[in-house]
């Protein structure tokens, strides 16, 4: 049996896309758990348990390699009174970066 060109840049493409998925979920729960440390780190509650993806980009890391640098938000709080924001930056699979809002203290 043979396969045509098409058929294998239709299989390439399957695998790329559920790849990009499969990779994505691991980054998300890395960042959920980098940011449920960090807040239990400071004192504050990362509310609701999640993160949300808000962007993804191809980017160089310092050893010039491309690697996709992913951005997630997620909120949490001091007092229980209000919502804060806080984000998680991913580059490929380390956390390269944690930022807190300003926010009350208990």
């Amino acid at each position: 049996m043979y396969y045509s060109l098409g058929d294998l840049l239709w299989v390439f493409l399957l695998v790329l896309v559920g790849w990009y998925f499969w990779a994505g979920m691991a980054a998300k729960e890395l960042a959920r758990r980098a940011a449920a440390s960090h807040c239990h780190q400071l004192g504050v509650q990362l509310l609701d348990d999640t993160v949300v993806l808000v962007r993804t980009r191809p980017r160089r890391n310092r050893r010039g390699q491309l690697a996709l640098q992913r951005q997630y938000e997620f909120e949490f709080t001091s007092t229980g009174e209000r919502r804060y924001s806080g984000m998680a930056v991913l580059h490929g699979n380390r956390v390269e970066q944690l930022q807190l809002s300003p926010h009350h203290l208990a």
